[in-house]
C-alpha cells in the first residue's frame, strides 16, 4: 500500500485547500495521473500519482484544508503494505528534488519515495514539470523547486551559494542576495592602477544604464502577509441599538419645516468662485482702527452684505419670488439682506432691512446689533421677516465651500467661506494673495445659470474694487 503525503507545491508554504479531487475508490491510475488539485496563496496545481495502482482510500473532500505531511490518498500497488524509508538513503539523497521544506516543517522522502530495491529507490514525484530548467550540476543541492528554477535562469551555481533556509536548504531569497552581491576572486599579485572614480549613475525602472541590463527585480519574491489573519483581536458589539429622545425646540422646528418646504419647492443648483480680496484686506486694515474709535466692530461681512447690495441693483433678476399661483415673478421693491446666525438653539436668520440705503460702517452696526439679539433670543417678529436675499458666512466655522439651501420663499442664497493666503498672479509675477471662496445657490426655476454667473462676476468686481463700495 502506497501512501502519498501532501507535499509543499510552492515557496514558504504549509497548507493549501483542495478545490477538486479528481478520482474516486477503486479507480485504476498509472503513475502520472492527477489526483486532485490543490490551491495555496500563490499556487493552484494539479497533484499527481507517484505510482501505478487502485485507489484504496482518499482521505480528502473538495474544500478541505491539509497541511505539508497530511496523508491524502492510499494506493494499492501490490507492494503488500508501506515500509519505512531507508535510512541510508535518506542520507544519500536529499529531500528537494521538486518537493519542498516549508516553515519549520521538514518533508521527509517518505512523502515521495518508496523503500524498495537499489535500482526503484527514489521515485520522485514532479509537482512543477519544469525540471528541464534545473542544471544537473545544481540537482543534488538542498534547495527549494523555485531556488533551483531561479539559478538555473540565472546561472547560479548552487553550490556556492549560502543557505538559509530551514535544514540548511536554498531559499529563492538567497538566490537573489547571491546574484546581488559582488563576486570576490581569488588573491593574485597586486596592480594598483589609479583611476578617476566613476560617477554614481542612478538605475530608474530596474535598468542598469552602465551596460543596460535588467536587474533583479527587488521583492519580487517575498511572502506575502497574511491580512486574513491578523494577529490583534477586535471584540465584537451586539448590544441593541438605543436612542435618548429630546424634544425639539421652537427653532428646530421652524427649520425642518423650512427645509421641507425648500425640499419640495426650490430646484436648487450652485455655483463656485473664488475671489482675490487682496485690495479688500488692506482696506479694512486701513479702516478699522477708525471703526474703533466709532466702537464699531468692523468684520469683512459688512463689507460683502454691501457688496451684495450693489449687485443687486446691478442685477434684480436674482431679488426675486415666484408667484406660482399666477404664474408671475415678483421683482422685490426693498433689497433686505438676512443674514445667518449661529446660536446655541439653532440656525436663527435676522433681516437687515433696506441694506442698500447703508454705508459699510452702518451694516457693521447692524450685524453686531442682530447677532447679540439672536443669541440672546431677543430678536423681534420684524427683524426676523421680510428678507429677499440672504447671505450666511460659514467660513466662521472653517469651511470654503458647500451647497447653501435657498430659504423659500426667497430665490437665492450666497455662502461665504475662509480667507485663505494663496499664491496669485498679478502682471506676470507670481505674489502671496488672499482669496475668499464663495457659493451661490439659485432657484433655477426663476434664475439660469448664466445669471447665477454673473451674478458672483458683480459681486467680484466691487470686493476687488472696494473703494467703490464706499462711493
Amino acid at each position: 500500500m502506497y501512501k502519498v503525503k501532501f507535499a509543499d507545491i510552492g515557496e514558504g508554504l504549509t497548507e493549501g485547500t483542495v478545490t477538486e479531487v479528481l478520482v474516486k475508490v477503486g479507480d485504476n491510475v498509472k503513475s502520472g495521473d492527477p489526483l486532485f488539485n490543490v490551491e495555496t496563496d500563490k499556487v493552484s496545481s494539479d497533484i499527481y500519482a507517484p505510482v501505478d495502482g487502485v485507489i484504496a482510500k482518499i482521505a480528502i473532500e473538495q474544500g478541505q484544508e491539509i497541511k505539508v505531511g497530511d496523508i491524502v490518498i492510499e494506493i494499492e500497488d501490490g507492494e503488500g503494505g508501506s515500509v519505512e524509508p531507508n535510512k541510508e538513503i535518506q542520507k544519500e539523497k536529499p529531500v528537494e528534488e521538486n518537493a519542498s521544506v516549508v516553515g519549520s516543517t521538514p518533508v521527509s522522502d517518505e512523502l515521495i519515495t518508496r523503500n524498495q530495491s537499489a535500482t526503484k529507490a527514489q521515485q520522485i514525484v514532479d509537482f512543477s514539470n519544469q525540471s528541464s530548467l534545473i542544471d544537473n550540476s545544481n540537482a543534488n543541492v538542498k534547495a527549494s523547486p523555485l531556488a533551483k528554477k531561479m539559478a538555473a535562469v540565472m546561472g547560479v551555481d548552487l553550490t556556492k551559494v549560502t543557505p538559509t533556509g530551514p535544514n540548511n536548504r536554498i531559499l529563492a531569497a538567497d538566490i537573489e542576495l547571491f546574484a546581488s552581491s559582488p563576486k570576490i576572486e581569488p588573491e593574485g599579485p597586486k596592480t594598483v592602477t589609479h583611476m578617476s572614480p566613476l560617477p554614481q549613475v542612478p538605475t530608474p525602472l530596474g535598468i542598469d544604464p552602465m551596460n543596460r541590463t535588467q536587474l533583479p527585480k527587488q521583492g519580487s519574491f517575498e511572502q506575502k502577509v497574511d491580512y486574513a489573519n491578523p494577529l490583534i483581536s477586535v471584540p465584537e458589539f451586539n448590544d441593541p441599538l438605543l436612542f435618548d429622545s429630546i424634544p425639539m425646540n421652537p427653532i428646530r422646528k421652524a427649520t425642518v419645516k423650512a427645509m421641507d418646504v425648500a425640499h419640495t419647492k426650490v430646484a436648487g443648483f450652485t455655483g463656485f468662485r473664488n475671489i482675490d480680496i487682496t485690495d479688500l484686506v488692506n482696506l479694512r486694515n486701513k479702516l478699522k482702527g477708525y471703526a474703533d474709535t466709532q466702537r464699531v466692530k468692523l468684520t469683512y461681512l459688512a463689507f460683502i452684505i454691501k457688496a451684495v447690495t450693489l449687485s443687486l441693483r446691478d442685477m434684480p433678476n436674482l431679488n426675486v419670488r415666484i408667484d406660482e399661483e399666477n404664474k408671475a415673478i415678483k421683482y422685490a421693491n426693498q433689497i433686505n439682506i438676512g443674514m445667518a446666525c449661529d446660536t446655541p438653539d439653532g440656525l436663527m436668520v435676522p433681516v437687515i432691512k433696506n441694506a442698500d440705503r447703508l454705508s459699510v460702517l452702518q451694516i457693521a452696526v447692524k450685524i453686531n446689533d442682530l447677532a447679540i439679539k439672536a443669541r440672546s433670543k431677543k430678536l423681534s417678529m420684524n427683524e426676523m421677516t421680510g428678507a429677499t436675499f440672504t447671505v450666511t458666512n460659514f467660513g466662521s466655522v472653517g469651511l470654503d465651500f458647500a451647497t447653501p439651501i435657498v430659504n423659500h420663499p426667497e430665490s437665492a442664497i450666497l455662502g461665504v467661506g475662509t480667507i485663505t493666503r494663496a499664491p496669485g498672479v498679478v502682471k506676470d509675477q507670481i505674489v502671496i494673495r488672499d482669496f475668499m471662496p464663495f457659493s451661490l445657490t439659485a432657484d433655477h426655476k426663476v434664475i439660469d445659470g448664466a445669471d447665477a454667473g454673473r451674478f458672483l462676476q458683480r459681486i467680484a468686481f466691487y470686493l476687488q474694487n472696494p473703494e467703490i463700495i464706499l462711493v
